[in-house]
Formats: structure tokens, sequence, C-alpha cells
């Protein structure tokens, strides 16, 4: 583990490389994206649970390498005819036409360019209508961001509860990082409950209090 800040849950922006850690849950996203352009494949996807990171990552590494990013089905469908100038695309999670993004695929393996694109669950596990769509996405190199290890679930809290400006003791973190699902989203909304309900108690959060989330929640 280096001494890097760990990534939070909060909508930031900046997505600056300090705010992030590597963990053996992205690692792999993480080595392969260091290597670029030394890829044996220019179609990439890059997959993982809401909020594991994939986006905070790609955008350090889109600014590194001045890719063009798509993260939403507005700007994909008013933008679409100019995606197919850029060298290096970066699509984020967008759900679009299968005939446009089957078009669009075409265009990049042909003229051998660069082509990223995230989702939650593996493309070539989508559900599309699109034979040939199907086949394309078989082409693609796929790279998960897997669920936190301990280690990094111990950051998150930690890192959740200073941005918060509430000091919890070493004892009452090990005990949520045992009591807590391993999943992105699963984690904040414990996280979140778990510090509303010690200021609508007005007391402090001990292992009752996190018991008590626990079984409201899980």
């Amino acid at each position: 583990m280096t001494n890097q800040q760990i990534f939070n849950f909060n909508n930031s922006t900046s997505y600056l490389e300090e705010d992030f850690v590597k963990d053996i849950s992205n690692q792999a996203a993480v080595d392969f994206l260091n290597i670029f352009p030394s890829w044996e494949t220019k179609l990439i996807n890059i997959f993982g649970d809401q909020m594991c990171g994939k986006t905070f990552l790609i955008n350090i590494f889109k600014k590194k390498n001045n890719f063009y990013y798509v993260n939403n089905e507005i700007d994909f469908e008013t933008k679409f005819d100019e995606l197919f100038n850029k060298e290096k695309l970066i699509i984020d999670s967008v759900d679009v036409h299968d005939e446009k993004m089957f078009s669009l695929i075409n265009h990049f393996i042909l003229h051998k360019k660069y082509l990223i694109i995230l989702s939650r669950k593996p493309i070539t596990q989508m559900d599309t209508k699109l034979h040939d769509l199907n086949s394309r996405f078989k082409q693609f190199y796929v790279i998960e961001i897997g669920n936190p290890s301990d280690q990094l679930i111990y950051s998150l809290i930690l890192k959740f509860f200073s941005d918060n400006q509430v000091v919890i003791k070493k004892e009452l973190v090990q005990h949520i990082v045992k009591k807590i699902d391993r999943s992105y989203v699963r984690i904040n909304q414990f996280l979140s409950t778990l510090n509303k309900m010690s200021i609508a108690k007005q007391k402090k959060i001990d292992f009752k209090l996190i018991n008590e989330v626990t079984n409201l929640i899980f």
C-alpha cells in the first residue's frame, strides 16, 4: 500500500491522482493503463460495480493521454458523428442504441484506433439483440475492478469519517470492516446511515450503534 489517499465516495470532478490508491481490486486495471500505448489491442473494456473507482481511474488516465471522453447519452447522441473523428475515445457507462455502437466500434476497428468502454458488467455479457455487435464485443480485452480488500475498506472508512470531521476509534473501524458488505454502494450506504444516526441520536459512534445500523441495512 502506498501513502496515497484513497479515492472517496463524493462526486468529485477533480480526479487528482494523489486521491487514488492502488489496491488488489484495481491493480490489473492500473497496471494495464500504465503501459499505454504498449497494448496488444486497442479495444478495452473496464468493468466494475458502481462507485468502484473506474471513472476516477479513467479520468486520471485520459488527462495524461489526451483521450476524448463521453459519459452521458445526450453527448453521445449529439456528438455521435464527431466521435468518428477521434483517434482515442472513452465511453463511460453510456447506454446507446446497438446499431450506433456497432457502427462506431466497426470504425475504430477498421482504422485501428483506441476505444475504451467502461461498464458495470463485462460487455461480453450485455443483452444486445444485434448478433454482429455481440461479435464485436468479443474482440475487446476485458479488465475487472473487483470488490475492495479489507485494507481498502479500512481506508474508505477512515477517509469517510475524516471528511465528515468525525473521530472514530480503531477498534470500531475494524468492527465495521468485519460487518460491512463488500460492495462500494453498500459501504457508502452503511457509512452514511451510521453518520446520520449518530447525529440524529446526538451520540458518538459505538459498537451498539454500528450493530443497529447493520441490522437495519443488512
